[in-house]
């Protein structure tokens, strides 16, 4: 799956499970990284990343990529693990 979405001041991919944000230079996070951030406002990943996380997941929702009860699966299995 390949998925871009464009902005003024930057280029937004997600490409398999890596979403890279160009913003005058590349960065990069993986795809359960910015899930888990949507999902507690927690995870590793570079501040261009994090200014379009709820863009991301709405796209792939609209997609069909996956469905609000993958998330809930996401969330519920975030919650056992505490991390």
């Amino acid at each position: 799956m390949k998925l871009r979405l464009g902005y003024p001041d930057r280029i937004v991919e997600v490409d398999g499970e890596t979403v890279r944000v160009f913003k005058g230079r590349l960065v990069s996070a993986p795809l359960d990284e910015v899930v888990k951030y949507y999902l507690s406002g927690n995870g590793l990943i570079p501040p261009a990343v994090r200014e379009v996380v709820s863009d991301v997941i709405r796209a792939l929702l609209s997609a069909g990529e996956f469905h609000e009860d993958t998330l809930t699966t996401v969330e519920y299995e975030h919650s056992i693990s505490g991390s």
